[in-house]
């Protein structure tokens, strides 16, 4: 999934939103939510059924996966990269990728509000704090994994490690998610 698919999970949580209307409370809702673009409600009416047991599966283990910020990150990695070597550069990198995953996050949700004719989240208790979170800790697991991580430098990495993480960075982040469902004003 992407940081679109989470804007769309959080906005989904917010009562003057479609297509759910209510905010998502299992996996199945969030599945939902993720794959449905928001807009304003038009009549009431009947909200949609669950999702599919393996598409759910399929959300909870690749949910939290920013794509859109790790395909941004890979690009400028390849340009600063030095054989053999974890420069200054690809700590940079690192660091300036980290600080944009939630900002990312909540632009993309702030420009699907505004899609939907909704106020902008400006104020802290509108934000979608779980998926700007939950979207920074995926960040931090895939760019672990990936070659050229920063992380080469200390003895201890290892790409059978990193895997690992990736794995369960994932599968963590998609079983707690429905503790962090909550309604957005």
């Amino acid at each position: 999934m992407s940081i679109n698919s989470l804007a769309n999970a959080a906005a989904a949580r917010r009562p003057d939103i479609v297509p759910l209307n209510v905010v998502p409370s299992g996996l199945d809702g969030i599945a939902m939510a993720a794959v449905t673009t928001p807009t304003a409600p038009p009549a009431p009416g009947p909200t949609p059924g669950g999702a599919a047991p393996i598409d759910t599966a399929f959300n909870v283990l690749f949910g939290y996966i920013p794509t859109e910020i790790l395909t941004l990150y890979v690009a400028v990695l390849a340009a600063v990269h030095q054989p053999n070597r974890v420069t200054p550069a690809i700590w940079t990198t690192f660091w300036c990728f980290l600080m944009a995953t939630p900002i990312v996050v909540w632009l993309v949700y702030g420009a699907k509000l505004k899609a939907a004719q909704k106020p902008i989240p400006f104020a802290y208790g509108t934000w979608p704090i779980w998926e700007m979170f939950a979207a920074t800790v995926a960040y931090c697991a895939w760019a672990f994994a990936l070659p050229d991580s920063p992380f080469l430098e200390y003895s201890w990495y290892s790409s059978a490690l990193s895997g690992v993480v990736v794995l369960v960075a994932s599968t963590v982040l998609g079983l707690i998610a429905p503790f962090f469902q909550r309604p957005l004003a």
